[in-house]
């Protein structure tokens, strides 16, 4: 009896070991994206684990909501109402395309509550999987959810950093422009509809500018949260599809992840099965993102064009800290666009490799026709799934020079406009 209960005790601790590694790994791989979309309400109810966490959501949703509405309402009326001259106009129509995106990522992020959560679930099973496995998958797995946090967390240093410049040091010590009663006031970075609230006087102009700080912050924080779950589901998938082309280079005699008492037609049937799985996955996460993908493709369009314009003029008026906060908002917006561009590359050349890596394993050893069956890996891999902005544009690195080349040409047409 003793004996039995010593090992009992030894399969239990085994058991929560783990246990344990399979919920370290999938809270390190998506750690961040718990950051950035729980403190917006985005985060997916089906991963709340109590009462309390759920209605917690749905009051930062509303109440991100409520803040973006806040900057989304005066500023649209005051550029579409106001009558001013057409260097102040350009100037508005930057910031109310950007509360726009935020507007319909948010809405999206929201309405695909329930697949979010679908995928962060597909991402733990294949944490369960590979604590089963071999350690060398889980090695790969690590590796990846790095990169995708290293991805997440540039982007997110990027567009903060820029956005703390503009919501809150440019306002605060920008010259001020404005003589009300021979007294000269400042103005906020998000222009306000005056007929709404009057924000020139202390203490509007606290309240305005505390305001929009906040509702800065959930508006830079949507865009980063849509470019860390892309990574994080990306990066994952290129994971997974190392750890294929391991199972498929062990299909000949199954000796070097130790599955050599499996026959080979049980070795292919897993590879295949694999496949399947990781091609549903990146169908799943391509239907989440595409949407928001051509929000930010034709946003940043724009934008890149906007703050451009921006930066030369307040280069021409000497303004050193205009120029520096629009110059690093530039630098944010090209490289959140490039992220994107980046993986969907990174993510078709994976694809791709599949089908090479068929060829190039020792099909030639499999016993009678068995090497047949590796041909329709081959198909698949050739009809690759790609991630794409509205099923309209590819996201890759050839994008990326386009969407670059469209905002330089908008940038030049309006220069000529302008002068």
């Amino acid at each position: 009896m003793p004996r039995n209960g010593l090992v009992v005790t030894m399969l239990d601790r085994s058991k929560s070991s783990s246990d344990e590694r399979i919920t370290d790994g999938w809270n390190y791989s998506i750690q961040l994206n718990r950051w950035f979309l729980k403190p917006i309400g985005a985060w997916p109810w089906t991963l709340c684990e109590t009462s309390i966490e759920k209605i917690g959501c749905m009051i930062l949703t509303v109440a991100s909501c409520f803040l973006i509405c806040f900057l989304l309402i005066p500023c649209t009326l005051c550029t579409i109402l106001v009558d001013t001259d057409l260097d102040t106009k350009i100037r508005m129509i930057g910031p109310v395309s950007f509360i726009l995106m935020a507007v319909v990522k948010q809405y999206i992020l929201i309405a695909r509550n329930e697949d979010i959560g679908e995928c962060f679930q597909h991402v733990r099973t294949d944490w369960n999987n590979v604590a089963l496995g071999h350690e060398t998958d889980r090695e790969i797995m690590v590796n990846n959810a790095k990169f995708g946090r290293w991805l997440s967390s540039v982007s997110a240093v990027f567009m903060y950093s820029a956005g703390i410049f503009f919501t809150t040091i440019m306002p605060i010590c920008a010259r001020r422009t404005e003589i009300i009663d021979n007294e000269t006031v400042r103005s906020l970075s998000f222009p306000i509809y005056r007929g709404l609230f009057d924000p020139r006087t202390t203490p509007s102009f606290e309240i305005a500018q505390f305001m929009q700080a906040l509702a800065g912050y959930v508006i830079y924080t949507i865009t980063i949260g849509v470019c860390s779950l892309a990574a994080v589901f990306v990066m994952h998938a290129c994971g997974q599809f190392r750890i294929l082309m391991l199972k498929m280079e062990d299909l000949a005699d199954g000796k070097k992840r130790k599955s050599a008492s499996s026959t080979h037609e049980e070795r292919l049937g897993d590879i295949v099965k694999h496949h399947i799985r990781i091609l549903g996955f990146i169908t799943r996460t391509e239907e989440l993102l595409n949407e928001i993908c051509l929000v930010d493709v034709v946003g940043c369009t724009l934008n890149i064009c906007f703050l451009g314009f921006n930066m030369m003029t307040e280069w021409e008026h000497r303004e050193t800290l205009g120029t520096m906060t629009f110059c690093s908002l530039l630098i944010s917006f090209t490289f959140n666009i490039f992220i994107l561009c980046y993986i969907g590359e990174l993510l078709a050349e994976q694809c791709m490799q599949i089908g090479a890596k068929s060829y190039m394993i020792d099909w030639y050893r499999i016993p009678n026709k068995g090497a047949l069956g590796l041909t329709l890996v081959m198909a698949m891999s050739n009809a690759t799934i790609k991630l794409t902005a509205g099923k309209f544009m590819e996201l890759s690195l050839a994008s990326f020079c386009s969407i670059v080349k469209a905002a330089v040409a908008y940038l030049n047409l309006l220069r000529t406009f302008y002068v």
